[in-house]
């Protein structure tokens, strides 16, 4: 019976565009990590490790990245801390997105017929935005910039790159209607992040992901990243 269920859950995701086997488990805390910055929080020791984040449209190894989640009845708490020999900071309007940055999306649908981006920097920059996609047309449809409600965050800079923690209150998740089932305990996620590289001929693109979406070029506004963050105690 559990192999069935677990075949249709497969065969479920596969089907709407989410990459099947994708998860990262949220684990309880009794104390929060306090949102600062600082890299010797006793509460991250709870936390499962990610690390297997790649350059899917690159043959080159990518730099360490490391992402941890944490769950109370408040809020969601993470944390990327990520190699970054030269860390690029944008500046102006367009700071974040012009920065080496960390990434989380979080969508309504595995169709994504809304969802959520969240893009943060190493100085603590950040771009966010709701966007569309048409399952039809296969492309992103819309991008609007917009504040998550009750989203903090802060950054820094490290000897081997930089620091970006956040939280994200439960009654956020709630009101945006991300939940994807009724005991609140499953997201759609993705989990990626920006790798920006000043050459001679001007700044090398690089796409980090946690995933291998195995699209042609790269694109993060697609189901393909997306898998499964789960609250689990």
């Amino acid at each position: 019976m559990k192999k069935l269920l677990a075949i249709a859950i497969s065969s479920f995701f596969v089907s709407a565009g989410v990459t099947a086997g994708d998860t990262y488990f949220i684990q309880h805390v009794e104390q929060a990590p306090v949102i600062d910055a600082n890299e010797n929080d006793t509460a991250w020791a709870t936390a499962d490790t990610l690390t297997q984040f790649t350059f899917p449209w690159d043959t080159k190894l990518a730099p360490t990245t490391e992402f941890k989640a944490v769950w109370d009845s408040e809020a969601v708490y993470f944390r990327y801390r990520v190699e970054d020999r030269h860390v690029t900071i944008g500046e102006g309007e367009r700071g974040a997105l012009d920065s080496d940055r960390v990434e989380i999306f979080l969508a309504k649908d595995t169709e994504l017929t809304k969802y959520y981006t969240m893009e943060i920097d190493a100085k603590d920059q950040i771009y966010s935005a709701i966007g569309t996609y048409d399952t039809k047309l296969q492309k992103r449809t819309s991008l609007i910039e917009f504040e998550w409600e009750g989203l903090k965050t802060s950054s820094k800079e490290t000897e081997h790159g930089y620091l970006v923690e956040g939280s994200i209150p439960m009654e956020t998740l709630t009101k945006m209607g991300l939940w994807q089932n009724k005991e609140k305990t499953e997201l759609l996620c993705a989990l990626m992040r920006a790798e920006f590289t000043k050459t001679e001929n001007g700044i090398d693109m690089g796409w980090i992901t946690w995933n291998d979406p195995k699209l042609p070029t790269p694109n993060f506004h697609n189901p393909k990243p997306f898998g499964e963050c789960k609250l689990v105690k």
